[in-house]
């Protein structure tokens, strides 16, 4: 069978069986991971997808696949005004319970590529306006992207920076298929000390699985 007729073959499997289209080539072919991926939001929340390259909204309820603190529940999509921009978005509500509660609205940035939080009910935020927190679109393993965004306290705006690093962009964790490692560190813009440095894994139809603080 001619190779091209082989990758075609195993895409289609892929996608019947997992809901996910990684296929570039002869490479994957030959069982190696892709070293680029489209990264849909359904991977972050905990959807299926169907395939198609482009960011769309899941409609329901979906809690996280995580297991060693509280998981996560994602709600939506609805439409929020937010409060300092009057921007009208399209938002989720995620929120947990447990030793750290907390309830948030998540929104894809204006450049799609990535979602962040726009409301926070901790560490007296008030809102934030294109943050990014976990990639969307297309990435590459290895590849880091930094954002500037701001959030206010109470109304004071604060100018901050979050960095994104793709550590694995298609790889097995815990048996699971197609999984994603990020690497997350959050700073204030003229201030180099990080404030948050947190490893995420995502995997198909769970979303987040796995999530550990960085000291």
């Amino acid at each position: 069978m001619p190779p091209s007729i082989r990758v075609l073959l195993l895409c289609t499997a892929l996608l019947s069986c997992t809901g996910f289209l990684l296929c570039a080539g002869p490479a994957l072919a030959q069982s190696e991971s892709p070293a680029t991926r489209f990264i849909p939001l359904q991977l972050i929340i905990g959807d299926r997808w169907n395939g198609e390259h482009s960011i769309t909204y899941p409609v329901g309820s979906f809690t996280e696949g995580v297991d060693q603190r509280g998981a996560s529940t994602w709600v939506g999509p609805r439409q929020w005004v937010h409060p300092k921009t009057g921007t009208t978005l399209t938002v989720y509500d995620r929120s947990r319970g447990g030793r750290n509660p907390a309830v948030q609205i998540f929104a894809v940035r204006d450049d799609r590529a990535a979602i962040g939080r726009v409301a926070d009910n901790r560490f007296g935020i008030t809102a934030c306006d294109q943050e990014a927190k976990y990639p969307l679109g297309p990435w590459a393993k290895g590849e880091t992207r930094s954002f500037e965004y701001t959030c206010w306290y109470g109304d004071r705006p604060q100018a901050k920076i979050t960095t994104l690093t793709i550590h694995e962009i298609d790889f097995v964790h815990d048996g699971r298929e197609h999984c994603l490692k990020e690497e997350w560190i959050l700073r204030d813009r003229d201030d180099p000390r990080i404030i948050d440095h947190r490893i995420y894994i995502f995997a198909p139809g769970r979303g987040v699985v796995r999530e550990w603080q960085i000291p």
